[in-house]
């Protein structure tokens, strides 16, 4: 079903070509704003709405967070740009859900490939008080909301958004019998760049390629209905959880124990 859709949030006004005003930069007033694709700077550094634009490739004093993410996946092959993502809870919901009710499963997933990352804010998401953004919807890389995506883009920088289940906002809407899961939006615009992200605009994620991969048969031990059965009893869905985790474990046992991060977006600060 859709998300519900969030209030309606008016685009900024277009930034004026350099040298053309728009407010200046001791004035403490600004008409205009930069789009949230744009990369360069005008010349007019007197012109405050230039200096937004620089702003953006400014690192932030954002906490830096590593964490796994998992994805169910087929045997395709491709990076997480422009992707949802969750964390193990999450991802067997998504398996549970979404997947094994099709036969053959959903888009032929067919394993579970695990990214290390490590997220930064942008320093203006950070200022209105957050970590991380709403949890975009991503479909064939395309952002397809709650909202329009540019916009909040465009206010914040390229964030990582996140959504716990338990806020039923904006997806799932009702209790799932998998608690503790938390699913995350990994714009391709915050990742051109390597190492520890930055929190610069174009720096606010980065990821381990290859991922860690195992493969669903070997988790339910090739029996698919027999292992998704009971879907709404949150004592069996915490085994499917603890038996992936412990498959990712066997597969790679020089792994560290990562935590989740606290999913701070908060829909009233945000929207």
């Amino acid at each position: 079903p859709p998300a519900p859709a969030p209030p309606e949030v008016r685009p900024p006004a277009p930034a004026p070509a350099p040298g053309t005003g728009g407010g200046g930069g001791d004035s403490g007033t600004c008409s205009c704003t930069c789009g949230w694709a744009r990369s360069g700077c005008g010349a007019d550094d007197g012109s405050c709405c230039w200096k937004h634009c620089c702003s953006l490739q400014e690192p932030s004093d954002a906490d830096t967070y590593t964490f796994y993410v998992y994805r169910a996946q087929s045997e395709a092959s491709y990076r997480p740009k422009n992707v949802n993502a969750a964390n193990l809870v999450g991802v067997m919901w998504y398996l549970q859900h979404e997947v094994v009710v099709e036969s053959p499963p959903k888009f032929g997933i067919s394993r579970v490939l695990r990214y290390k990352v490590q997220t930064k804010a942008p320093a203006r998401l950070l200022a209105a008080g957050m970590n991380f953004g709403v949890r975009y919807a991503y479909d064939s890389g395309m952002c397809t909301g709650p909202g329009k995506c540019a916009p909040q883009f465009g206010k914040y920088g390229s964030f990582v958004g996140c959504n716990r289940f338990e806020s039923m906002y904006p997806y799932p809407t009702e209790e799932t019998g998998f608690p503790g899961g938390i699913w995350y939006s990994f714009p391709g615009n915050g990742t051109q760049c390597s190492g520890t992200p930055t929190g610069a605009d174009s720096c606010t994620y980065t990821y381990s390629w290859p991922p860690a991969e195992v493969s669903i048969d070997d988790v339910v031990g090739g029996d698919w209905q027999a292992f998704f059965a009971d879907g709404e009893n949150v004592t069996a869905n915490m085994e499917k959880v603890e038996a992936l985790a412990a498959l990712f474990k066997k597969r790679y046992p020089d792994t560290e124990d990562l935590a989740d991060p606290m999913c701070d977006f908060d829909y009233g600060k945000f929207w």
